[in-house]
């Protein structure tokens, strides 16, 4: 208790700082918003790992992907804290900006040496203050330099939970009002209405504009399993948990994850003519995926024999998306995961935490009997249920998001619009 009290009374005196360094100079003309970014700058949402989560590469790629249909030649820089990130740059074909300082006066002149002619800030999860009320602030602020120096800005499309930090209020209400600010659901732009005086548009995510990836021999061997465990009669459900599911997880809670997860699907497996393909899609060490299901993968083997498969290795945000798309039903703690299988027309049960997906499941007028959240994750029977109940329901659930995905999709191109796409 003592140590989140000196943590957050840190954290205001750190914002009361920054806020202070604030320069709100008049504003300079701004570029057209039809003309072509030909220098696009990212402000990731991590700048430590860049793309540890997929959901963030996800996010990057699909506005890269967009922007370069116009000007092929592009130039793409990202703004990173670590040397790991910008190896991680470079492997995306980014050129890496080492900007991220505790000094806003070197952050700014790193970025006017990249002479970027449009930013894209991606709000993602981190606009409300959860994680880092700090790291929030520099963010905007950063943004809003930007914007008053004429360079085009756009925030990608983010969630808001109902506890935003008090600090940002005046942040957001001072920002420039040439920032384009996006807001990736209904819920979270009701909320954040409420809280700033800042104008905002309701879009969807900007990683359903990603294309996926099926040139791969992962995508071919699940391809080929999943042939096969639908001619065997089963349905194939995609599974996916992650430590961060239980916030501040001990090693006893994150087995317990384990062990209901696996007694789940086990008797699920009982129950339902059913296959269990399980997909990571984190891969940042000990809040990633991959140690959790590779764990429940070999509990489940010696039993369910072929019944169940593991996507092993690492794979881009576009490949896994590929492969979302050849389960029948998701059930996902992660919820890019959640909007790769959405966007291939798979239907979704998640496991969630800060009401990340409630506004993700409005845009596909998918009920919310099927969310499930952390408490009741650790509860016996809890997931079973939900996965008996999701598997008996997916053809009418497949119904609604096929009927919406084509929807979602225009309002996730609304993120690119103050940069001439969309």
């Amino acid at each position: 208790m003592l140590e989140r009290f000196l943590r957050r009374l840190k954290h205001r005196a750190e914002m009361a700082l920054l806020r202070l360094q604030w320069n709100r100079h008049p504003e300079a003309p701004m570029a057209d918003a039809s003309s072509p970014v030909t220098r696009l700058l990212l402000i990731p949402a991590d700048p430590w790992t860049l793309a540890g989560s997929r959901g963030d590469e996800a996010m990057m790629s699909a506005v890269v992907e967009q922007l370069r249909r116009r000007v092929p030649a592009m130039e793409v820089g990202v703004v990173t804290a670590t040397p790991a990130a910008a190896r991680e740059a470079r492997r995306l074909g980014y050129v890496p900006v080492c900007a991220w300082s505790a000094w806003p006066m070197r952050t700014n002149r790193r970025i006017d040496e990249f002479k970027p002619d449009a930013m894209a800030v991606f709000g993602a999860d981190v606009m409300d203050g959860y994680y880092n009320p700090v790291f929030t602030t520099r963010v905007l602020l950063t943004a809003d330099r930007a914007a008053r120096s004429g360079v085009r800005v756009t925030i990608i499309g983010f969630s808001f939970n109902d506890s935003p930090s008090a600090g940002l209020r005046p942040v957001f209400d001072g920002l420039s009002r040439a920032i384009a600010v996006h807001v990736r659901d209904q819920v979270s732009l009701d909320r954040f209405r409420e809280f700033s005086t800042l104008p905002a548009t309701l879009v969807a995510d900007a990683a359903f504009m990603l294309t996926p990836d099926a040139s791969t021999d992962t995508f071919r061997s699940v391809r080929e399993w999943a042939g096969r465990r639908r001619a065997a009669g089963d349905a194939v459900l995609g599974f996916n948990i992650h430590p961060m599911l239980v916030a501040g997880a001990s090693r006893q809670q994150v087995d317990r994850l384990i062990a209901n997860s696996v007694a789940a699907l086990r008797a699920v497996a009982g129950k339902r003519r059913s296959s269990f393909l399980l997909i990571p899609h984190d891969y940042r060490g000990a809040s990633g995926d991959a140690a959790c299901l590779a764990q429940i993968h070999d509990l489940l083997a010696p039993s369910l024999d072929e019944r169940v498969m593991l996507v092993a290795g690492r794979h881009s945000a576009a490949q896994l998306k590929a492969i979302s798309g050849l389960v029948d039903g998701l059930v996902t703690g992660r919820m890019h995961l959640a909007i790769a299988a959405l966007g291939m027309g798979r239907p979704v049960a998640a496991l969630t935490y800060q009401d990340k997906f409630h506004g993700l499941f409005d845009h596909f007028n998918l009920p919310r009997r099927f969310l499930l959240d952390p408490e009741a994750l650790l509860m016996e029977g809890r997931l079973e249920g939900l996965m008996l109940e999701f598997l008996d329901s997916l053809p009418e659930l497949e119904r609604r998001v096929v009927h919406r995905v084509g929807f979602v999709n225009e309002a996730a191109l609304r993120n690119l619009r103050a940069l001439g796409a969309g």
